[in-house]
C-alpha cells in the first residue's frame, strides 16, 4: 500500500523528499489604512504541498507604529490641539497638517477647553476602500507659562472685568470624565 518509490540516490540536499527550503522576497503591496495586527493573505506564496500538492498561502502580519501626534481607533483620528486662551475666548482660525493634508480649522467664540471639532473623510483610509474616517480635532487651552508684567497686568484687567464664577468641583459623572470614542458615540449615537 505504499504510494512512494525507493530512490536508489537519494539528494543530500532535500533527503529524498523532493523539495528543498530556501529564503526569497516576496514584495506586498500594503493597502492605504491597514491597522496594526491586521493580516495580508498572499496566495500560492507559502510552502510547496507535499506529494505534488498545491502551495499553501503566506500570511504576513502587519506592526503599524503609533504616531506621536494622531490617535487612531478603526478608521477615525483623533489629535489634541493646544489653543491660546485668546483664540477660544474670541474665535479664529488656523491651518492644520492633517492625515491627508492641510486642514482649515475654524475656533467658534467661546471654546470650552476639550472641545471636538469632527472633519468627516478626513480620517484614515478604510482598508477595504470605502471612504473615510472622521478626523477629531480636540481643542485644548494653551495656559502661558511665563508672563511678562504687561501680561500680567491685561490678564489681572480680564479677570476683573469678567463675572466671579465660584469654583467648585466637578460632579465624578460629568461629560469632561468619559473616555473619548464615548464622547464621539454620545455625540453622532
Amino acid at each position: 500500500r505504499g504510494t512512494g518509490q525507493i530512490i536508489p540516490k537519494p539528494c543530500h540536499a532535500c533527503r529524498g523528499l523532493g523539495r528543498t527550503t530556501h529564503d526569497r522576497r516576496v514584495m506586498v503591496k500594503i493597502p492605504a489604512g491597514i491597522s496594526d495586527g491586521q493580516q495580508l493573505r498572499l496566495h500560492g506564496e507559502g510552502e510547496h504541498g507535499a506529494a505534488g500538492g498545491p502551495t499553501g498561502d503566506l500570511y504576513v502580519v502587519v506592526h503599524v507604529p503609533p504616531h506621536k501626534v494622531f490617535h487612531r481607533e478603526g478608521d477615525d483620528v483623533l489629535v489634541d490641539v493646544p489653543v491660546p486662551f485668546a483664540t477660544m475666548a474670541i474665535g479664529g482660525r488656523f491651518t492644520l497638517e492633517g492625515p491627508g493634508g492641510p486642514i482649515d480649522v475654524h475656533v467658534p467664540a467661546g471654546s470650552q477647553s476639550g472641545v471636538l471639532l469632527p472633519f468627516k473623510g478626513k480620517g484614515m483610509p478604510n482598508v477595504s476602500g470605502r471612504g473615510h474616517g472622521v478626523l477629531y480635532v480636540r481643542l485644548t487651552v494653551d495656559v502661558p507659562k511665563k508672563l511678562s508684567k504687561d501680561q500680567r497686568k491685561l490678564i489681572d484687567q480680564l479677570a476683573k472685568a469678567l463675572p466671579a464664577e465660584p469654583i467648585a468641583p466637578r460632579a465624578a459623572d460629568a461629560d469632561d470624565e468619559k473616555p473619548f470614542f464615548d464622547k464621539v458615540k454620545d455625540l453622532f449615537g
